[in-house]
């Protein structure tokens, strides 16, 4: 790539292609909490990138794919210039391309969380496609957005082709976890309702608390309260779909009170919770006005 960075965006996707020569501290890679689904194409670096409870050492052409119910942080271990493509697009966007039995959202949303997260692209033919899209996002021909959406449906395709080939032959990629550490998170996410705290999972597993708070960060690159914090907002996005009012989020999931949700949400997702659901709302009568 030769420019050190560029950006597109319209209604379908967002691309951002950046190269960092000169490395900041790792508090500018906080976890990252969105509704869109994520492809993340890594050129150059020393990156270990973690997904729920999984670590993945990235290599020059890894692919991940990052859905929406998945916190996920990258963490930079040394100064080595750090290279890669972002791609962001909304699920609901693509669902219209899906044909017959061929579901393009497959390779994100059929498995497990933090699952089959990494595609290794042995031949180039996913960078192929990234390199074709960049030349019409550097050159900005009449016809460039019709021909990134189709180059992007396309990727889509092929990176699904290669996602059922990997489960096909039982590949796993290459990621170190610890299995004690998925059981307390899987644990997390059932009970996002109870009142979590660093003492009551380690009574729970019969740990250590200080123990517990080393492992976890240590596997996930993320504090235990850190966690919590994140899942509990992705769940309250999640029951501000439905038609509970936003009293009732931040009392299902135990926010103490409607003032500490608030000020919790507006952080993170930057709008408050009504405005957050007004948003959706507003989205949805567009999409049954298209239909």
């Amino acid at each position: 790539m030769a420019n050190d960075s560029y950006f597109f965006k319209n209604r379908l996707l967002e691309i951002t292609y950046t190269n960092s020569k000169t490395i900041g501290t790792e508090e500018n890679f906080k976890p990252h909490l969105h509704d869109f689904y994520e492809i993340y194409y890594f050129l150059n670096g020393d990156v270990t990138y973690y997904i729920e409870g999984r670590a993945y050492q990235l290599a020059k052409n890894n692919l991940l794919l990052i859905n929406n119910r998945e916190l996920h942080k990258p963490v930079l271990n040394s100064a080595i210039p750090y290279e890669r493509i972002v791609i962001h697009f909304y699920p609901w966007e693509i669902k219209k391309y899906n044909y017959l039995d061929f579901d393009l959202l497959c390779c994100f949303e059929n498995r497990s969380t933090a699952d089959n997260n990494k595609i290794i692209d042995q031949n180039k033919k996913i960078f192929s496609y990234l390199k074709k899209i960049a030349e019409y996002i550097n050159t900005k021909p009449a016809e460039a957005e019709i021909m990134i959406e189709t180059y992007f449906i396309q990727l889509l395709v092929l990176i699904n082709q290669l996602f059922k080939q990997n489960q096909q032959k039982n590949i796993q990629e290459m990621s170190t976890y610890n299995s004690r550490i998925l059981k307390i998170i899987k644990f997390i996410n059932q009970n996002l309702e109870a009142e979590l705290s660093l003492n009551s999972l380690a009574a729970e597993f019969y740990l250590n608390k200080s123990y517990l708070a080393h492992i976890f960060k240590e596997n996930t690159g993320f504090s235990v309260l850190q966690y919590i914090h994140y899942k509990k907002i992705m769940k309250a996005k999640e029951l501000l779909l439905t038609e509970k009012s936003c009293g009732e989020v931040a009392s299902i999931l135990n926010f103490g009170n409607y003032s500490s949700f608030y000020r919790a949400f507006k952080k993170e997702i930057g709008i408050s919770p009504q405005k957050y659901q007004k948003k959706i709302d507003q989205k949805r009568e567009f999409k049954s006005f298209l239909v």
